[in-house]
């Protein structure tokens, strides 16, 4: 009830402009210069680049506001006296190359979620497996032991606790930003140029 309030007060029109032909939100992104798309902190060559920091936010907070159901268009707004038609192909192949990077890479953290949710899986039926054995087949009683076979019992739920939130919690924030990630290397990408 709260979620759906709150998400009923974001007016995606007042934060983005909507192009009816294409049913894409646009995402405005407004640079002085070519290289205002790059992080300042990479002195690469142009091929490879990374992108800025604020500019890599700006994108994910923006795509997360737009539900699946539009389609994306990215509006990099630029002077015109700077246009360059090799440097504007080359930075719209950087963004897309970049969230590719940042997708497969949240690939990989995914696919050790499930490994680690499958080793907590397996630790944590072991760990109750083997003390329902040891309650079943021995007389236990020293305080010592009891507490210790109590903690391996505790231990065994803590660790199929942790197996189901990677799998089911955890996991899914991360295959929401893997779509994310995707949203934006297959929007369009336009440059509007316009006098200073």
């Amino acid at each position: 009830m709260i979620f759906n309030t709150l998400k009923n007060q974001i007016k995606l029109d007042e934060l983005f402009r909507f192009d009816e032909k294409t049913n894409s939100y646009i995402i405005d992104i407004s640079i002085g210069h070519y290289g205002a798309l790059y992080s300042p902190l990479d002195f690469s060559p142009f091929k490879n680049k990374d992108l800025d920091d604020q500019l890599i936010v700006y994108l994910e907070d923006s795509v997360e506001d737009i539900p699946f159901r539009y389609n994306l268009l990215l509006n990099i707004n630029m002077p015109k006296n700077i246009y360059d038609k090799v440097k504007e192909t080359r930075g719209e192949k950087e963004i897309k190359h970049y969230f590719r990077y940042l997708y497969r890479k949240k690939q990989r953290e995914i696919h050790e979620f499930y490994r680690s949710a499958f080793g907590n899986f397996i630790l944590g039926v072991s760990f109750i497996f083997a003390v329902s054995i040891i309650k079943n087949n021995f007389s236990i009683n020293l305080l010592i032991w009891e507490i210790a076979i109590e903690g391996f019992y505790v231990g065994g739920w803590v660790f199929l606790w942790e197996f189901f939130s990677l799998l089911f919690l955890d996991s899914s924030k991360e295959k929401n930003k893997l779509k994310q990630y995707q949203r934006i290397f297959d929007s369009n990408i336009i440059y509007t140029y316009h006098n200073k």
